[in-house]
């Protein structure tokens, strides 16, 4: 018996240009998922306000000094926050804890392991629509402020 699709396979993937960005293209190509790249921390909240991804995917810190926990913050003021998976070279049983307690989804280690980006997506993206089909609470949506996107939107396959 063939699995339900995943209603919504978008992942926003918050790295710099580089060798991050290449493995998880690559590790998705082969799948139904569809990546939009974004650089840093206010390309990322004015992606979030455009458009509500399936998982955010993030660095652990960013050039500008922000980092996944601004970032879960700004999450939080989301009516419906996707869920957001963590990633660091440095990934080890204290941020592991941290990431989970603080009320993100997952922490997985650099460099990528394509089983594990696909399991923790998939998962994450599960526990998101099982818990809107029970209908989980909401909180109320916040205002959108302005801001300009620079990210690069790909389509998986396509190499960006």
């Amino acid at each position: 018996m063939a699995e339900k699709a995943i209603a919504n396979p978008t992942v926003l993937a918050i790295f710099p240009a580089g060798e991050d960005r290449t493995s998880l293209a690559k590790i998705l190509a082969p799948s139904d998922w569809n990546v939009t790249f974004i650089g840093n921390f206010p390309d990322a909240q004015t992606a979030l306000r455009r458009s509500l991804p399936g998982v955010v995917i993030s660095d652990c810190r960013f050039s500008d000094g922000h980092c996944w926990k601004d970032l879960l913050y700004e999450m939080g003021e989301m009516g419906d926050p996707p869920p957001l998976i963590v990633a660091d070279r440095l990934a080890d049983e204290r941020l592991w804890a941290e990431v989970l307690n603080l009320g993100a989804y997952d922490l997985l280690a650099k460099p990528f392991d394509g089983r594990e980006v696909v399991h923790a997506l998939t998962t994450a993206c599960r526990r998101r629509e099982h818990k809107q089909a029970i209908g989980g609470a909401r909180k109320p949506a916040r205002s959108a402020r302005s801001g300009g996107e620079t990210g690069l939107s790909v389509g998986v396959g396509s190499g960006g």
